[in-house]
């Protein structure tokens, strides 16, 4: 089985590690969540490339990943290129938000982006988008407070009405955090239909894998606790 690592600041990376074992199980993964450097969405472009480099160097020592999957818009928008630069051997893939599907459906002018201030600050598909009418939102408390309430996600039923208002039909989710929240998404904003990445990020490593059978997965964590609770998660949350 190929190795492949999944790297995120929290739960965001449980949501794609799910579709993947669900579209490829065929591959030996490790998702590691940095939730010592969480949040990522306020950082600069230059301290999450050290982050992440480091962490790179560090996993990799220990589980030679052949694969990484940046399971997170943010460090996908600030980090994958020169990545990519740095480890020539490594396969990387990034994950984006879904304004292309909803595009299919939707005129811009419909459509409502939510990431973090560095995914929109730095996503080169957003930028291609930046002078259309696709409303952008920066919310970077929310992965946060996903992190802190994934036993109880409906508290955050308020956060999200008070804090995504206006008029709009497709909702993009460009932070894999907020994939947790389809649920209250879908409870406050009844006619609205909402897109993730998490589907394409599994297709594209299916693309670099042979079929077999059977998966491994292990999930690291930089807070002990958390890793219990993401591990809960993985298996037993709703998404």
């Amino acid at each position: 089985m190929r190795k492949v690592l999944l790297l995120d600041s929290g739960s965001g990376g449980v949501n794609i590690l799910k579709e993947c074992v669900k579209v490829c199980p065929y591959a030996d993964y490790l998702l590691f969540c940095d939730t010592k450097n969480l949040p990522y969405g306020s950082k600069s472009k230059e301290v999450l490339i050290d982050i992440t480099f480091k962490n790179l160097d560090e996993i990799y020592k220990f589980f030679p990943y052949e694969i990484v999957i940046f399971a997170c818009n943010t460090i996908t928008s600030t980090v994958i290129d020169e990545a990519r630069v740095k480890y020539p051997d490594i396969i990387f893939i990034g994950t984006v938000p879904a304004i292309k599907p909803a595009l299919l459906k939707f005129s811009p002018n419909e459509i409502l982006l939510i990431a973090t201030e560095a995914t929109i600050n730095n996503n080169k598909l957003i930028s291609k988008y930046s002078d259309s009418e696709i409303k952008f939102l920066p919310l970077n408390t929310l992965a946060p407070l996903i992190d802190e309430n994934l036993d109880n996600l409906d508290a955050l039923h308020e956060f999200v009405k008070h804090n995504i208002t206006g008029e709009f039909k497709a909702l993009v989710l460009g932070c894999t955090h907020y994939q947790a929240l389809e649920k209250v998404f879908k409870s406050c904003f009844k006619d609205v239909e909402i897109f993730d990445s998490a589907n394409g990020v599994a297709r594209r490593l299916l693309s670099f894998i042979k079929k077999g059978e059977g998966y491994q997965v292990q999930i690291m964590c930089n807070d002990f606790f958390l890793r219990d609770k993401f591990l809960w998660y993985f298996f037993n949350g709703e998404t």
